[in-house]
């Protein structure tokens, strides 16, 4: 379920040498090519083959295996020709402006549920190392494609998901951006993150929030019902989303060992529930926004997502 056991769809498989993760340079013979590796989650085989997902919360990857069919240039979204190039790089900068300060050049990164590589590919031009999981195959062939143009960092990529994390070598730093609330299982994906963090390293966390997701452009017609109960967003075989308030954010953070050193709102002025009042913004527009948005007594609590840096403690030992 890493790139030493991939294998291309066509053609013969380059060859990789030295330990993973791999420098850039060795793959841009991989651009643009597709390959198949062992899933590390044995259910995301069959959904890549058209079956049904077994549970509610894999309806995400059946909607994106979907998307990809139907959308393909917005699902590749760091192309810069791609018609959700601005609005994603605007979505990163807004992350970065809480975040940034603790991405350190050289680092080891653990990027969990980091699709296509917009994050990666920030990473990697820092110098890191950096072990990106996705459950979506065919972001990962993006993810491959794009590092093979960048000339510095080192990447290997996964083929599973938080709940089947790989064994992997201690990580200094884990970015895991909209990720706990598409998954299953939260705490056991908490656990994995903690065991692989090393301790005193950093979680970069970002979740779904629990209000503002009803008023953005992107809203499933249909799904009101969803806003008034236990705050899942279901679309069945499309998406799943788990929900969140503050308190429970913090609880599930806490409780799986880490120390929340920053959260924050996040309003998406490029895709939530204000994006249309507020039309095209470039990054210094956005956070300029963002500020007064969270400032606000009314739009303060209309947040599309929740940003989150956490630290695991210096004692592994959960209290």
């Amino acid at each position: 379920m890493a790139l030493a056991d991939a294998r291309m769809l066509a053609g013969p498989t380059p060859s990789l040498v030295g330990a993973s993760p791999y420098p850039c340079d060795q793959l841009d013979v991989w651009g643009g090519r597709a390959f198949w590796m062992p899933p590390g989650d044995p259910r995301l085989q069959a959904i890549h083959e058209g079956e049904p997902a077994p549970t509610p919360p894999l309806e995400n990857l059946e909607g994106a295996v979907r998307y990809w069919d139907e959308h393909p240039d917005w699902m590749e979204f760091l192309d810069p020709e791609s018609p959700s190039y601005e609005d994603k790089m605007v979505e990163r900068a807004l992350y970065l402006d809480l975040w940034g300060p603790h991405i350190r050049p050289g680092a080891r990164v653990l990027d969990l549920g980091g699709g296509v590589g917009r994050f990666m590919q920030l990473l990697l031009e820092q110098d890191c190392a950096v072990e990106l999981v996705d459950p979506d195959l065919r972001s990962l062939w993006r993810a491959v494609s794009s590092a093979g143009l960048v000339s510095s960092g080192r990447l290997d990529v996964h083929w599973t998901t938080g709940e089947c994390l790989p064994a992997l070598d201690p990580v200094d730093l884990v970015v895991a951006t909209e990720v706990l609330c598409y998954v299953e299982d939260p705490v056991k994906v908490l656990a994995n993150v903690h065991r692989v963090l090393r301790p005193g390293g950093v979680l970069l966390v970002s979740v779904e929030a629990r209000w503002g997701w009803a008023m953005a452009a992107d809203a499933h017609e249909g799904s009101i019902e969803n806003f008034f109960g236990t705050g899942v967003v279901h679309v069945p075989r499309d998406r799943w989303v788990q929900t969140y308030e503050e308190q429970g954010l913090r609880d599930i953070l806490e409780a799986a060992g880490f120390v929340i050193e920053a959260l924050q709102p996040s309003h998406y002025a490029m895709s939530g529930p204000f994006e249309q009042a507020a039309g095209p913004l470039d990054v210094d527009e956005a956070l300029a926004l963002e500020a007064r948005l969270r400032a606000h007594p009314v739009a303060g609590g209309l947040n599309r997502a929740w940003m989150v840096v956490a630290r695991k403690r210096e004692s592994t030992a959960i209290s």
